[in-house]
């Protein structure tokens, strides 16, 4: 058997596989050997029909793959122990055969290695991170938390802190009802400037009342619009079904003790404060730095190291996206039955989507590996902490 190993592009190799007609027929003998005792032949027992009997009951398409399965795996082999400094992932693919020349072949793609083409891209600085809180935004998170725990008590006028169940009726100009539906208004609405011309038509409305407003599309905000249909309604009815006040809860030692069991330290609103302040800065700070570090390895890639990924690795990181989509979102079929929806054009689109997707994130991993390598960075790749290298990558960067 002869075995060429040709290097085809940037990433990887041609294995070429030359056999003999008796190496063929070995491959051949050794498949009937191996169903020898599982294919059932009438009046035989296991391991004594005749190999042309065996033969027959056998797919010829199947036995012939198999032979130069078999073939290409010994080449193979051999080629990988004479070759160990040559970092193969081992994924064949591509097998191809020409019977007239004797020849079995297959592509293995190898180890991605990052091409530095020159150094200037030490001298890159990042942009110093701000991740300081204001009092606007710890006052704001402070207020959506009480909201998230706020008591919902009747009431009978609509106010700033209240919200409403709404009735809306579209008619026609003799009063005929066109579409109904219900809304809620409440802060949102009250604090959006497309609502303000209708603001003192709702606020201190009582609980059970009706009333009317002409219907002018492009005036209305768009929780009064109507859906898109032929019908061409003059007024909206209003009817206020239900109005809840909004109570906010006082944040009393004993009540945060009881909200968030897990944080003991925190005996008071003040101490609270200074706790979602401390996470505001943590996210704001986590934030800035992907997105700092994202730029830095932008600016290299494009300018002063590159990288060709092998199909093999795309392959796998798509597969990985495709199977984090199932259980984020709809499930194996329900991502099926997505693709089954979408045009064709569509459809194709999606795909190249998420295999641009996951080859922009491997060109980055390891252009990464490239920059923590030659700044002698120590990096723990299986046990690093949650943003462990982007910070290391930061502060060594911020120092140099």
């Amino acid at each position: 058997m002869e075995k060429k190993l040709k290097k085809w592009t940037d990433c990887n190799y041609i294995i070429e596989v030359t056999y003999t007609d008796d190496e063929k027929e070995n491959a051949r003998n050794h498949m009937i050997e191996i169903f020898w005792k599982d294919v059932k032949i009438p009046w035989f027992r296991p391991w004594q029909a005749p190999k042309a009997m065996i033969m027959e009951r056998l797919n010829p398409e199947y036995v012939e793959m198999w032979i130069y399965e078999k073939l290409i795996n010994e080449g193979l082999k051999a080629i990988l122990d004479e070759n160990k400094d040559i970092k193969f992932i081992w994924e064949p693919y591509d097998l191809d055969k020409d019977d007239a020349k004797k020849t079995i072949s297959v592509k293995l793609d190898i180890y991605p290695e990052v091409e530095v083409k020159d150094d200037k891209w030490k001298k890159n600085k990042m942009k110093k991170i701000e991740s300081k809180a204001t009092d606007a935004e710890v006052d704001e998170a402070l207020l959506n938390l009480k909201k998230n725990y706020a008591d919902y008590q009747d009431t009978d006028k609509i106010e700033k802190d209240t919200v409403s169940k709404i009735a809306i009726n579209f008619l026609d100009k003799d009063g005929t009802e066109l579409e109904k539906w219900t809304v809620y208004l409440w802060e949102p609405e009250f604090t959006d400037k497309d609502f303000a011309k209708f603001y003192d038509q709702f606020i201190w409305k009582d609980k059970g009342k009706d009333f009317e407003i002409a219907y002018k599309e492009k005036e209305l905000p768009p929780t009064f619009q109507k859906k898109k249909s032929e019908k061409d309604p003059k007024k909206i009815k209003i009817t206020i079904k239900d109005i809840k006040k909004v109570v906010l809860p006082e944040f009393t030692g004993e009540k945060i003790q009881k909200l968030f069991p897990d944080q003991k330290d925190i005996k008071n609103e003040k101490e609270l404060k200074a706790y979602i302040k401390w996470e505001i800065e943590k996210q704001k700070y986590e934030n800035e730095l992907i997105k700092a570090v994202e730029e830095y390895i932008n600016d290299i890639r494009w300018k002063n190291m590159s990288i060709t990924i092998p199909q093999t690795l795309i392959q796998e990181e798509f597969k990985s996206r495709i199977k984090s989509l199932e259980d984020r979102l709809w499930g194996e079929n329900g991502v099926k039955q997505y693709f089954q929806q979408l045009w064709d054009e569509k459809a194709r689109e999606f795909v190249e989507d998420i295999s641009k997707a996951a080859q922009d994130s491997l060109e980055k991993f390891f252009i990464l590996q490239q920059i923590t390598k030659e700044l002698e960075l120590d990096i723990d790749w299986d046990k690093g902490e949650h943003l462990d290298i982007e910070k290391k990558l930061y502060e060594k960067i911020m120092w140099m």
